[in-house]
């Protein structure tokens, strides 16, 4: 979920897309015990409609709650320490803490009323009891809905059981009224109605109907299973496939609930309707973590057995058969899951093909080429950041198998040290630490992949502040840079041993570093890394006060950046660039370059970028003498760190953080000091970002001198022409209208225009436009 922050929208409860069937006494209970506990878990076998009760249940009593109800997903987590992360990600948080997880987590959550909806509990109990009961103690005003195949066994917990459907009972006479007052039977028949069109219960069939809801126990996933299978099959064949699957696979596990035993007839009886390719790529596709799309599905699953050019084919008839589920919002590519209990199943008879671990190394591949068009820092950047967002279980999946197949550490090296830019906008630092470490230990002592992963591991320390834990990573990466003459390792082993020195004070020396590790970068000629360590470096300069440096090293890797396209080191090069300018008395140039550095972070969501450069923002505006902007300033950057847990930056901030509070208080007094703040502390990131990149209270930041006419010159003529459509408020189907073009079209235009003036929002070239639009026409020669 890249990501809203809690507050920008009510909850994240997905919408129905089939009607709500029975279950009314079910449902008006689970309300009610939400009234008089603060933890209520629903119990039951898989398929029982555990999460579809949770979610209604939930969806009704969201208006009691002013922070709203919000469902944590657990089925693609496997990791028991990724279970705060994943409710900061529901949240629509990013956690950073330089902490522990949960205790971030609490203190995030304090204070605040809202409903939690933490769905499939049952493969990591022991770590989602720890985490309810951190709640209930921490949090008094969350409240926490869990379903799970085993209650989570907290103190203040209460369980209800979720039954199947209701049946009439075995040997009664039951007429066509009473049949179709039961709910399993209203629940096959309004989905086998969608699948078969005119389909009713009767007399004639309701004997085959009743039959088959018994033999399915009135377990709601297999109903809505056996409900698609009509499209294909009778009554009579349904329960006859049935009856001859079930008779197999009661006598494998007679231990097993009969619940589990009849669904797991109807999954396996499912599985063996299906063609080779379908069941192939139902069990290859068991290796996807959170989903995937068409592309993904046939680059990691295709071969002769399911060919690529009928992936896509398969797929539509896996979500026929209801195995793969799709969904169809997205604004991108379609993305498709399988539920838990069917991914499960898949992932089982993949092991009997013996495939599980090349389909996994296949799986592997495909998220290490996603990682790797990360590295070439392009105008791709802000879409790619997003991918990532949507595969971030799918990478999880990719590192837990890498740290299970040491074999494969080089590849997560690699792949470690291509998202650097990507973990260290979205963290978790100390679990991406956490995880490399442990696949770092399997590797041999002066490898590539031990050395990369060593890299990576150093920087999350300095991202949480551990610049104690980073310098002592320096030596050793510098000792296998040396022994395997790798010059970008080397880089790197300066870039380590420099910021520690810095916080240490001592700055010649981390000087010396920094600049040695550019040296290398720009004799390698290695565009994106010379970006990565210069982006790094320039705040030791910043802080060693020399400014000419600064801008002498970071301006070319500006002009590479603009001209690349790339966000996320042009943010951190402005954010150095106008410290030093605002240092030198250059007040406009600083303020346009520190806006510009907003927008740029804000456009990937970085949100560690954007606190920086509010706080610098601040900085500013307090020495200007903008008190009420400066103090509002400070509270948005507060509420970005607190929406993400973001650790504040102590070796570049603390100085200037007191110094802007020091005086706007002491112009404003503590008072109208606190309610700016607190403007600041309300507002939604989009906010924030758009008050410090606009000035939303009428203050224009001034261009940069002949500022207006050479950013116009960036755009082509049908680029100014679309913006033009733009600020008269056409939408994207009215321009392609408009001038004879696709929405697709217009849509890359769009971007192409979003990247070019390093903006983020509509809004923000209305702005762009006002202020070129006295610099008179472009010249000649500007359209291309």
């Amino acid at each position: 979920m890249g990501g809203r922050a809690l507050g920008h929208r009510a909850s994240n409860l997905p919408a129905e897309l089939t009607s709500f069937v029975g279950r009314r006494p079910e449902l008006r209970e689970v309300k009610r015990l939400l009234t008089t506990a603060r933890l209520v878990t629903l119990t039951g076998s898989g398929g029982a409609g555990k999460t579809r009760l949770a979610l209604r249940a939930a969806a009704e009593m969201a208006r009691g709650f002013p922070e709203g109800a919000w469902l944590v997903s657990l089925a693609p987590v496997q990791d028991p320490l990724l279970v705060s992360e994943a409710v900061f990600s529901a949240l629509g948080a990013q956690d950073q803490s330089a902490g522990w997880s949960l205790s971030a987590l609490t203190g995030y959550l304090a204070g605040k009323r809202l409903l939690l909806v933490l769905d499939n509990c049952e493969h990591l109990l022991d770590a989602c009891a720890v985490l309810a009961g951190s709640l209930l103690k921490a949090c008094p005003m969350v409240y926490v809905l869990a379903t799970s195949r085993q209650a989570l066994g907290v103190a203040g917990e209460v369980r209800m059981p979720v039954p199947p459907m209701s049946l009439p009972a075995d040997g009664d006479q039951v007429s066509i009224e009473q049949l179709l007052s039961s709910e399993a039977v209203w629940l096959l028949s309004e989905r086998a109605a969608a699948v078969v069109p005119g389909f009713a219960v009767n007399a004639d069939n309701a004997e085959p109907v009743l039959q088959l809801c018994r033999r399915l126990d009135g377990l709601p996933l297999a109903l809505e299973l056996a409900a698609v299978r009509l499209g294909a099959l009778s009554l009579d064949q349904l329960n006859r496939g049935l009856a001859s699957e079930l008779s197999v696979l009661g006598s494998g596990n007679r231990a097993a609930e009969t619940r589990q035993q009849t669904l797991e007839a109807t999954i396996g009886w499912s599985y063996g309707l299906l063609d080779e390719p379908e069941r192939v790529l139902w069990a290859r596709l068991s290796v996807f973590a959170g989903g995937f799309d068409a592309d993904a599905a046939t680059e990691v699953c295709s071969d002769a057995r399911a060919p690529s050019a009928q992936v896509v084919e398969l797929l539509g008839a896996l979500v026929e058969k209801s195995v793969v589920k799709r969904d169809l919002t997205s604004r991108n590519a379609a993305r498709y899951w399988l539920l838990d209990t069917l991914r499960q199943f898949g992932r089982q008879r993949l092991r009997e093909m013996n495939e599980e671990t090349s389909m996994r190394q296949r799986h592997l591949q495909w998220i290490s080429a996603l990682a790797r068009s990360v590295a070439t820092f392009d105008e791709r950047q802000p879409e790619l950041f997003r991918r990532l967002d949507t595969e971030r279980d799918n990478l999880w999946a990719a590192l837990d198998f890498c740290a299970r197949q040491p074999a494969h550490a080089d590849t997560a090296g690699e792949l470690a040290l291509h998202l650097l830019p990507y973990w260290s906008s979205r963290g978790s630092y100390g679990d991406v630490r956490r995880v490399l470490t442990a696949i770092m230990e399997g590797t041999a002592g002066d490898s590539l992949a031990r050395a990369r992963l060593l890299v990576m591991v150093a920087a999350m320390a300095v991202l949480q502040n551990d610049f104690g834990a980073a310098s002592a990573c320096a030596p050793e990466i510098r000792r296998m840079a040396t022994a395997l003459k790798d010059s970008e390792l080397m880089a790197w082993s300066l870039i380590a041993e420099a910021l520690p020195l810095s916080v240490a004070g001592e700055l010649a020396d981390a000087i010396k570093k920094g600049e040695a590790a550019v040296s290398l970068t720009r004799l390698m000629q290695d565009q994106p890394l010379d970006l990565m360590v210069t982006a790094s470096f320039c705040p030791v300069l910043v802080v060693a006060g020399q400014l000419d440096r600064t801008i002498e090293l970071a301006e070319p890797c500006l002009t590479a950046s603009r001209r690349r396209g790339e966000f996320w080191a042009r943010g951190y090069l402005l954010n150095s660039i106008c410290q030093a300018q605002w240092q030198q008395g250059q007040a406009q140039l600083a303020e346009a370059s520190a806006r510009e550095g907003a927008a740029c972070k804000h456009a990937l969501d970085d949100r560690n970028g954007l606190q920086a450069l509010l706080e610098t923002l601040a900085w500013m505006a307090a020495d200007l003498g903008a008190h009420h902007r400066a103090a509002t300033l400070l509270g948005c950057a507060e509420s970005v760190r607190r929406a993400s847990a973001v650790p504040f930056q102590e070796l570049f901030q603390r100085q200037q953080h007191d110094h802007s509070v020091t005086l706007a208080t002491r112009a404003l007094g503590h008072k109208a000091f606190d309610a700016a703040y607190e403007r600041g502390l309300a507002m939604t990131i989009e906010d924030a970002a758009g008050f410090a990149v606009t000035d939303r209270q009428g203050r224009t930041p001034k261009p940069r001198p002949a500022g207006k006419s050479d950013t116009r010159s960036l755009l082509t003529r049908r680029e100014r022409e679309i913006a033009g459509l733009i600020a008269d408020e056409l939408s994207t189907r009215e321009i392609a209208a408009r001038l004879f073009l696709s929405e697709r079209t217009v849509e890359t235009h769009v971007t192409h225009i979003f990247n070019k003036l390093g903006i983020n929002s509509r809004a923000q070239l209305t702005h762009w436009l006002a202020d070129v639009a006295d610099a008179g026409p472009a010249g000649p020669g500007q359209d291309r």
